[in-house]
């Protein structure tokens, strides 16, 4: 008997490990922080996570799903207490972490686009944190 792949399960995988790859490389870019937790391996991790819980909830009737928000979540409040250990500042990467395990889940329920439409918002954002700052001080 021959195996044969789910060619939706292919794309899934391949726009989740590239989609967590755009903010892990934003994460890590130019190494503004001299320790980086979480970068360009962790977030394509981390979303390709979100594709494989979301898929094993649906195909085995079970709520992983909210497992794996109660797992990411977790994982973004130990990167937080991490970041505060190694005293850096911010909670930034956490909580877009834990948005990259949706982005995942997104991308499994059949919401590419929207997963990629957010994901284009949240590397914004992470790239134009000076600009973001130097306005909430001029105001």
């Amino acid at each position: 008997m021959e195996a044969i792949i789910n060619l939706d399960f292919v794309i899934h995988v391949l726009l989740a490990v590239g989609m967590g790859g755009l903010i892990g490389l934003e994460r890590e870019h130019k190494k503004k922080k001299p320790k980086v937790i979480a970068g360009v391996r962790t977030f394509p991790l981390t979303s390709l996570s979100g594709v494989l819980f979301s898929f094993l909830s649906s195909s085995l009737n079970l709520h992983l799903i909210e497992v794996g928000v109660i797992i990411f979540g977790g994982f973004a409040i130990m990167l937080a207490y991490l970041k505060y250990e190694i005293h850096t500042i911010g909670i930034t990467t956490s909580v877009a972490l834990f948005i990259t395990f949706l982005l995942g889940v997104f991308i499994n329920q059949g919401y590419a686009v929207e997963a990629g439409f957010v994901t284009v918002v949240v590397t914004a954002l992470l790239l134009t944190k000076e600009r973001l700052h130097s306005l909430a001080r001029s105001v």
